[in-house]
């Protein structure tokens, strides 16, 4: 019979350090995203208090970040939860929770030209209309919306991604890196341009540009139900935007899935996990203050709800973005365009580092013999898995084409897919509660740290229990009916199937080589080699 590998070896190098993998996980959560914290947070939860939002997210990610951390240390090999699940439950499993996973995560590439058209191409040329007076520029940022510019910004990001992703993983590293370190400095320029305009200076640029009045913004908001003043920091609203909120920390677990690329293995991971959602809720707490204090927290709220109700008193050309409101602390054209060009490279970073990936994961499958093994081939002169960075990239265009032209059912699925994601977070919360007891020879064989017990019980498991919660209450608020739309028909429809049709190709993967010898049952008993 043939053996169970594609090879005694991936192939993969180990030539990222933490600070790689950080750069990796930040730039796949998006520091910069946080300019559209507080329009997208109150927009749809107008009692929840923006600032404290992303502390309940973080709370509510730990105990998953703990899960994957010690799994990526008990069990270090391309492919993260996918290896986990299979070895300890069955083949069927890893490969169905992995496949959704990976399939819901690449839709986020798809629609990266939506973001940037809507929430930064449009709003610089709508910025740079007002500030100059030329109202060419301001019509052009409504005309520059459509299907067509979306979806050819989204097909070249996502071909210059793929292209840096198969030439290096290590510049590919480096440019994720370096580009988290820019991100805390166009970050820190940000908050002191806010700081020096004042809450007074944003009202008199306001008046002068936006063609309307910021006290009657205000008592517009408040009449469509915006709050008036700050909302408590500890409600049910703020909760549930919290656990909302918790989809921008999504990436979290990115260093899990390239786990036997990564030097000093223990320590990366929990560095690059635990430090990586740790540096983002610092982040996000210091900009949304910054933004919500800086404009006023009255307006700010009025400001979401004014953009979420549609109302046609709203005095903005898209969501009211950080990024794209920053000329009215200042109307200069340098710092405006920097703060909405840094959206277009966050949407880029992002791409580049799901590709990145998520291309270990297919390479995984193919690793196993679950998918074509030619996709676990290496290129020697780049040392990449250029064909299964091909395959993640064909997939992320047919994401985009989808988005942009609103492909039936597809579209309506991706509104609500992160619930999907949770969902698979579930599985695999359940697998970190039974590893101990059920693969008790992996779990005696992995690092110490990994098999710590607390009063007797494995730490893992305990986190796992805590994940079950974390992940049950984010599904719960993603589908609350605040937030609106066909959850139950897109569960029906939508999530449900994925997880089919990756049990699906499992088995007829599995029939297959089983007609060539190949037992894929046998993937259950042991790891796969590094």
């Amino acid at each position: 019979m043939s053996k169970t590998f594609v090879r005694d070896a991936t192939g993969l190098t180990k030539q990222l350090s933490g600070w790689d993998a950080l750069g990796v996980i930040l730039s796949g959560i998006g520091l910069l995203f946080v300019f559209n914290a507080i329009g997208l947070t109150v927009g749809i939860y107008p009692k929840a208090n923006p600032v404290v939002t992303p502390v309940f997210g973080y709370l509510l990610v730990l105990p998953l970040a703990a899960v994957y951390v010690l799994f990526s240390i008990a069990m270090p090999r391309t492919g993260g939860d996918y290896i986990w699940t299979s070895r300890i439950f069955h083949p069927i499993v890893g490969f169905t929770i992995n496949f959704t996973i990976t399939l819901i995560s690449l839709s986020f590439v798809g629609s990266i030209g939506t973001a940037v058209v809507s929430w930064a191409v449009s709003e610089e040329l709508y910025d740079l209309g007002k500030i100059y007076g030329n109202s060419g520029l301001v019509n052009e940022a409504v005309a520059v919306q459509t299907p067509s510019t979306e979806f050819w910004l989204a097909v070249v990001f996502i071909i210059v991604a793929a292209l840096l992703v198969a030439s290096s993983t290590k510049w590919t590293a480096k440019f994720l890196r370096y580009w988290t370190y820019l991100s805390w400095v166009i970050g820190a320029i940000f908050i002191v341009t806010v700081i020096s305009a004042g809450t007074s200076g944003f009202i008199s640029h306001f008046n002068a540009l936006s063609g309307s009045n910021y006290t009657g913004i205000i008592s517009a908001g408040l009449q469509a139900g915006a709050y008036n003043g700050m909302p408590p920091a500890l409600s049910y609203d703020t909760l549930y935007a919290g656990a909302l909120g918790l989809l921008g920390y999504l990436a979290f677990n990115y260093s899990a899935y390239f786990a036997s690329e990564v030097k000093q293995n223990v320590r990366s991971q929990i560095f690059a996990q635990f430090g990586g959602v740790s540096i983002f809720v610092v982040f996000s707490v210091i900009m949304i203050a910054t933004m919500y204090f800086g404009e006023g927290v009255s307006f700010a709220n009025s400001m979401a709800v004014l953009w979420g109700t549609g109302s046609p008193s709203y005095p903005y050309v898209n969501l009211p973005m950080g990024s794209g409101l920053s000329m009215f602390w200042a109307p200069n054209p340098i710092l405006v365009t920097l703060f909405n060009g840094s959206f277009i490279v966050a949407s880029f970073a992002l791409g580049v580092s799901i590709l990145f990936t998520l291309s270990r994961n297919i390479f995984a499958w193919s690793f196993d013999r679950v998918a074509p093994v030619a996709l676990a081939d290496v290129n020697p002169r780049t040392g990449t898995p250029l064909k299964s960075i091909f395959v993640m990239s064909v997939i992320a265009l047919f994401y985009a084409y989808v988005t942009n032209y609103q492909f039936g059912m597809l579209a309506e699925i991706f509104s609500y897919g992160t619930a999907g994601i949770f969902l698979a977070f579930i599985v695999v919360c359940l697998a970190a509660v039974i590893f101990p007891f059920r693969r008790k020879d992996l779990f005696d064989s992995a690092p110490d740290i990994a098999k710590k017990r607390i009063g007797g019980v494995p730490l893992i498991s305990i986190c796992g229990v805590l994940g079950l919660i974390s992940s049950s209450i984010v599904i719960y608020a993603i589908i609350l009916p605040s937030i609106g739309g066909p959850f139950a028909k897109v569960l029906v429809e939508g999530i449900i199937p994925t997880f089919i049709i990756g049990a699906v190709l499992y088995a007829v993967s599995y029939a297959i080589r089983r007609h060539q010898g190949i037992n894929l049952n046998l993937i259950q008993k042991e790891i796969p080699p590094e």
